[in-house]
């Protein structure tokens, strides 16, 4: 081999480590600013409101200047019976969204999309074109005389917030039913099964992490959804964002934040109680 050819070939190959070490570089660079924009966006707030709750006071100044609980310990049981309300409506919500969004994927699936299929999937589909507070107001015009007057009950904010999450459960379920799906629910009925047991022991089976997603996404939006049950809310009625609302709006950022984040950490441990796995099945 001549010189200059080993020459060029040494010469290509360090130029090639070099790209590649380049490369490596950009991603780690990359990486960390993505890992930097989503602590920025995300984690910061929580860091925040964390020491916002235990602040005894926080006012330009990097950090609190001192540390209490007196704000957990001056909430009284109108903000305690906000965080029940919001857990209850937001399970509420999560469970009917849940339920419905399947129901809607299996009564679509397969259908025609140029009929009347069509139609059901962009009604369903409808609510995240629309402002949260168009549709609450939409709800309020339409339910607050008899013979379907839900003006003063929680089930108006129920029935608003479940059009809002609907779409995402919906879409969660009709995602996870597979062609390989369809063919088992084809065979399993062949060999007589009745439809109440296919979806039982083939469908569910097979959907549940589509199914646990849709559940902890529906609470979770539930959760935190403010426009349109600002619009709809009876009298009486309230859950943890509209009582934090208010209190920002007199001032009150400590206490808000006391009460939002127990709100966090309980919504937070509903999440992992429907995230978390059960044991696995026995497959002999």
């Amino acid at each position: 081999m001549s010189p200059d050819l080993l020459t060029n070939r040494i010469a290509s190959s360090v130029w090639s480590q070099g790209r590649r070490k380049l490369a490596r570089l950009a991603d780690t660079l990359l990486l960390m600013l993505a890992g930097l924009l989503c602590f920025w966006l995300f984690v910061l707030p929580v860091i925040v409101v964390a020491l916002s709750s235990v602040a005894s006071h926080w006012s330009g100044s990097i950090l609190p200047d001192g540390l209490s609980l007196r704000w957990f310990e001056q909430l009284q049981s109108s903000d305690f019976n906000a965080l029940l309300t919001s857990l209850r409506i937001g399970i509420t919500v999560a469970l009917l969204g849940t339920g419905l969004g399947l129901w809607f994927a299996l009564a679509l699936e397969g259908r025609d999309r140029r009929g009347f299929g069509v139609v059901v999937d962009l009604l369903t589909m409808l609510p995240n074109g629309v402002p949260s507070v168009v549709l609450g107001l939409a709800v309020l015009i339409a339910y607050h005389k008899p013979p379907f007057d839900l003006s003063s009950s929680a089930a108006i904010v129920v029935l608003v917030q479940l059009a809002l999450v609907l779409p995402f459960c919906y879409r969660l379920a009709a995602a996870a039913l597979s062609p390989e799906l369809t063919v088992l629910r084809e065979a399993a009925a062949s060999q007589g099964a009745a439809p109440l047991r296919v979806l039982l022991r083939v469908v569910l089976p097979h959907i549940l992490p589509a199914l646990r997603t849709s559940l902890a996404l529906g609470f979770a939006l539930s959760m935190g959804e403010l426009g349109a049950t600002l619009i709809v809310y009876p009298p009486g009625f309230a859950t943890v964002p509209i009582v934090v609302v208010g209190q920002v709006e007199r001032g009150y950022y400590l206490p808000a934040s006391a009460l939002s984040l127990i709100l966090l950490l309980l919504a937070l441990m509903a999440l992992l109680l429907i995230a978390v796995r059960g044991p696995a099945r026995n497959r002999n």
